[in-house]
C-alpha cells in the first residue's frame, strides 16, 4: 500500500462550508480509503476527526495540526511579531526580497519534521501557495512524486489583479516544481497542459458529491414558492453573477410569478453596490448554514447565473443530487459533462435565462423529468466513491 502525505493548510476542512473545502475533504476521505495517509492541516485535529462518525476511513489518518505546535524559539522572537515573521520567512526561503507567507510559517516546521521521520511515495499539495513548500519537500524527501491539486486555473481568476503576472508565471512553471496535476475538468486540464507545454501529466479528478437522499417536494408542487441560488457571496464570480441575475432576469420572472422568492444560501457579505438586493423582500438571504438540505427541500429550481470563474461548480452537482432542475449559463456549468435540455438547461443571455426559468416553473412534468435526469448524471459520473477509484488507479500507476 502506497504511503501518501497531503499538505492541506486550511483551518476549516470539516465540516466543509464551501466548494473548495468539499473537494479537499472528500479527496482526503478517498485517499484514506485506499492508501496509508498522513495529513498536515491548520484545523484542530479533534474537530476534524468528528468526520469519522460518518466517514470511518478518516479515523485511519495520521494527522498533524499546526494548532498543536509551540511557537518557534529563535532569535526572531526578540522582534515585534510582524517583523520577526518577515525575517524568519526570508531566512527559511533564503530570499531577501519576499513577502512572508503566514500559512507557510505555520506548517514549515511540521512538514520538515514529518518528512524527516517517514518516507512517502506521494506528496499532494493543496492550493497554489503551497508550491512554496516544494523546495522543502525535495530537500527532505528526495524524488518523492509531488502532485498539485488544482481547484481552479488561478490565472483566469486573477486577471486584472496585482498578482496576475506572478500567478500565471507560477502556473506556467509547474512542470519545474511538481510531477503531476489533478485538474477539476477537461478544460482546466487543457489549460494547464497548454501553459506548461505538455511537460507534465495532468489527470482530471472532477469535483463530486456524496450521493444522499433525494428531496424534491417543491419540484412536484403546482405553485412553487422558491428558487435557489447557492454560493459563497465573498466570491466575485458568485456575487457578480447574482447581481446580473437580479438586474437583468429577476423582474422578468416576477412578472409572471409575483409570489416567488429567491433563496440565497451562502456565507459572506455582498460588496458595496448591492444595497438594492438587500432591501428587496423577495430575496431571502440565509447566510452561512450548517445543512443545505432544508433549503433544497424548499426550492423548485436551482440557478447558476455565473459569467466568470474556473473549475467545476459543486453547486450544480449538489442541486442535481437533491433532484433539483438547474438553469445555468454555459460558464456556470463549465467542467460538467452534461447534455443541455436533458440534465440541465443552459441559457446564453438574460432573456433566455428568464424564459427557461419561467418554462420550468410553469411545467411540473418537465421539472420531474429533469430532476430524474440530473440525479442519474451525478450517480453515474460524480459520486465521490467512483471518483476515488479513478484517483486510486492513477496513483497506483505511478512507479
Amino acid at each position: 500500500m502506497k504511503s501518501i502525505l497531503m499538505l492541506a493548510p486550511y483551518d476549516n476542512i470539516y465540516p466543509p462550508m464551501n466548494g473548495g473545502m468539499q473537494r479537499c475533504f472528500h479527496i482526503i476521505n478517498q485517499l484514506a480509503s485506499h492508501f496509508e495517509l498522513t495529513v498536515i492541516m491548520h484545523q484542530d485535529k479533534n474537530c476534524f476527526l468528528q468526520a469519522s462518525t460518518f466517514y470511518p476511513a478518516i479515523s485511519t489518518i495520521k494527522i498533524y495540526s499546526t494548532k498543536e505546535e509551540k511557537a518557534p524559539t529563535d532569535i526572531f522572537n526578540l522582534l515585534p511579531q510582524n517583523i520577526g515573521n518577515s525575517l524568519r520567512y526570508k531566512w527559511i526561503k533564503k530570499r531577501l526580497i519576499s513577502v512572508a507567507n503566514g500559512s507557510f510559517l505555520k506548517y514549515y516546521p511540521v512538514l520538515k519534521r514529518v518528512l524527516k521521520s517517514k518516507q512517502f511515495d506521494i506528496v499532494i499539495i493543496e492550493n497554489l501557495f503551497t508550491v512554496n513548500a516544494v523546495k522543502t519537500i525535495r530537500k527532505h524527501a528526495g524524488k518523492t512524486f509531488i502532485i498539485y491539486d488544482a481547484h481552479n486555473v488561478d490565472t483566469h481568476l486573477s486577471k486584472g489583479s496585482q498578482h496576475a503576472t506572478q500567478i500565471r508565471k507560477t502556473e506556467s512553471e509547474l512542470y519545474k516544481t511538481v510531477d503531476a496535476i489533478f485538474a477539476c475538468s477537461e478544460k482546466d486540464k487543457c489549460d494547464f497542459l497548454k501553459m506548461n507545454k505538455n511537460r507534465l501529466p495532468v489527470t482530471v479528478i472532477p469535483n463530486g458529491i456524496m450521493i444522499g437522499e433525494i428531496c424534491n417536494q417543491q419540484i412536484v408542487s403546482e405553485a412553487p414558492e422558491f428558487i435557489l441560488f447557492c454560493g459563497s457571496l465573498w466570491s466575485t464570480p458568485n456575487s457578480e453573477g447574482l447581481l446580473w441575475f437580479y438586474n437583468k432576469i429577476w423582474a422578468r420572472v416576477k412578472q409572471l410569478f409575483p409570489e416567488l422568492k429567491l433563496l440565497i444560501v451562502g456565507s459572506g457579505q455582498l460588496p458595496e453596490g448591492f444595497e438594492s438586493l438587500l432591501s428587496d423582500s423577495s430575496l431571502v438571504f440565509t447566510g452561512s448554514v450548517n445543512d443545505v438540505k432544508p433549503f433544497y427541500e424548499k426550492a423548485a429550481i436551482a440557478i447558476v447565473p455565473l459569467l466568470q470563474g474556473s473549475g467545476t461548480r459543486l453547486k450544480i452537482l449538489e442541486a442535481m443530487s437533491f433532484g433539483l432542475p438547474v438553469v445555468s449559463t454555459a460558464k456556470g456549468a463549465e467542467g460538467i459533462d452534461y447534455t443541455d435540455n436533458r440534465d440541465i438547461l443552459i441559457a446564453s443571455d438574460e432573456i433566455e435565462f428568464a424564459e427557461k426559468i419561467i418554462m420550468l416553473l410553469s411545467n411540473k412534468c418537465r421539472r420531474v423529468v429533469m430532476s430524474k435526469a440530473g440525479r442519474a448524471l451525478v450517480e453515474e459520473r460524480y459520486d465521490w466513491n467512483i471518483i476515488g477509484k479513478s484517483m486510486s488507479n492513477f496513483i497506483n500507476s505511478i512507479n
